[in-house]
């Protein structure tokens, strides 16, 4: 079903079939980005979430929250950004495959190790995933907990936040 699924989105996508979203964003975290007071959350990846921390090859704690932002503005620069919008998440979120330029921004977070494929959403990003892990990039340079789990055991912390 999920191979059907994605069949779907990638004709829709090379049909321009799919709402387009083009100017200035801004991440707000390492797999979100708003403008204009909408949110929009890059489909089939997962950051670590803004306020988590993951332990370095050397073991001392940081904020690979806040590193898979800036990654993400990094990124962005002062591109123009464009979002195709696939779906829309729970909380209301424009779920997208966005560019700042020629750089698809879903991909370039996985590639550098600042977020992991979300497969629960998708196959994209996998073989991207195994090569930045490969190379001990971003977050694979040491331990950390998935975004999803690390959520999983902050929810009392995030169940109004939207994070996810």
């Amino acid at each position: 079903m999920l191979l059907l699924l994605a069949a779907i989105t990638f004709a829709a996508r090379n049909l321009g079939l799919l709402p387009e979203e083009t100017g200035r964003f801004t991440a707000i975290d390492g797999d979100s980005l708003r403008k204009d007071g909408t949110d929009y959350r890059l489909h089939a990846i997962d950051a670590p979430e803004l306020f988590q921390t993951c332990w370095g090859r050397d073991g001392a704690e940081y904020a690979c929250g806040r590193a898979a932002r800036d990654e993400l503005r990094r990124l962005i620069g002062n591109a123009t950004v464009t979002c195709q919008v696939l779906d829309t998440d729970r909380y209301g979120r424009s779920v997208s495959e966005c560019s700042a330029g020629n750089v698809n921004l879903n991909d370039a977070m996985v590639r550098s190790g600042w977020a992991v494929a979300y497969t629960r959403h998708g196959l994209d990003h996998l073989a991207t995933q195994e090569d930045a892990r490969a190379a001990k990039r971003g977050i694979w340079q040491g331990r950390f907990e998935t975004p999803e789990a690390w959520r999983a055991s902050h929810r009392s912390g995030l169940l109004n936040s939207g994070a996810d």
